[in-house]
């Protein structure tokens, strides 16, 4: 079943996963020892530092390697940029500790030989439901070919251009609402399929998540 999104909930939101973000950083501490220092530039990649480095502390990393307008996180000793520091905590054995999300607002039934966004490069193969979702480019949504987003668990494709606000997905024949939320990344598709198709880093792309998307921690 698709979820809905709650009256009051934000068009796009980043839910950040404390639970995954414990055991990814205790996998990381086991295979790398006591000595290695967990990277938390940018502000952890604008996920906040504080909240990283904290659940960092708690499973025994002592050290974190940040920029020099940042202070490090209490229990963490800030080392030189130039130190072994690992990243990637954002996946692993706990899952992805970001879920980036957005509501469909809108649903509509077109015949074979529609052409979908700017420059009319998609065309309908066939009749189908195009689902309007609520996150672009200026969001942190790659303009990239060959993407996918899923609904209820469901992956479909990205319809022509993504555009700066909202992109459109070709849903077929399923059944799809206004206010059914579409997931970008966090579980399938993942951040790493994302990657892929846009030929970025997994880091980069948390990184680009738009003022817009409104980030919680749960």
């Amino acid at each position: 079943m698709t979820a809905r999104t709650k009256p009051g909930s934000p068009l796009r939101s980043a839910e950040l996963s404390r639970a995954a973000l414990t055991a990814n950083l205790t996998a990381l501490r086991a295979t790398h020892g006591d000595d290695v220092a967990i990277d938390l530039r940018a502000d952890a990649l604008g996920l906040g530092a504080a909240e990283v480095g904290h659940v960092a502390s708690a499973v025994g990393f002592r050290h974190c390697v940040i920029d020099s307008s940042q202070v490090a996180p209490a229990g963490l000793n800030a080392l030189a940029p130039h130190a072994l520091a690992v990243s990637g905590w954002w996946d692993g054995p706990g899952g992805p500790v970001v879920t980036f999300s957005a509501t469909v607002i809108s649903v509509k039934a077109v015949p074979s030989g529609t052409p979908v966004s700017y420059g009319y490069e998609y065309t309908t193969p066939s009749d189908t439901t195009l689902a309007l979702v609520s996150a672009g480019f200026a969001d942190g949504v790659p303009r990239t070919p060959g993407g996918h987003i899923a609904l209820g668990g469901v992956a479909f494709p990205i319809a022509g251009r993504i555009a700066m606000d909202q992109c459109v997905l070709d849903v077929g024949d399923a059944t799809v609402h206004v206010g059914d939320r579409a997931v970008i990344w966090g579980g399938s598709p993942s951040l790493a399929q994302w990657s892929s198709w846009s030929r970025r880093p997994e880091a980069a792309l948390l990184a680009h998540l738009g003022s817009r998307v409104v980030k919680s921690w749960h």
